[in-house]
């Protein structure tokens, strides 16, 4: 997909362009009449942040991505590792 568009282009696929930019945090200028008029882009605050647990930084190490992954049995997949 194009990173500049027309208005009528970004009208039509609005909904395929803010996943696009929840996914893959790209950002889309929208255009009327060849001149920039708008931006879609991605919110900072968007991404997961994630701070350490007292007493377990270190301790414990993610092997896979648990977001990802759709199924619920992360030990049978040795996801974890715990010091």
């Amino acid at each position: 997909m194009p990173l500049a568009m027309n208005v009528n282009e970004a009208k039509t696929h609005f909904s395929s362009l803010v996943s696009e930019v929840e996914k893959n945090l790209v950002a889309f200028t929208i255009m009327r009449y060849g001149r920039p008029v708008a931006r879609l882009v991605p919110l900072e605050s968007s991404r997961r942040t994630f701070k350490p647990i007292p007493g377990l930084a270190g301790k414990i190490k993610v092997h896979c991505d648990l977001f990802k992954d759709s199924s619920s049995d992360w030990e049978a997949c040795g996801a974890f590792d715990i010091a």
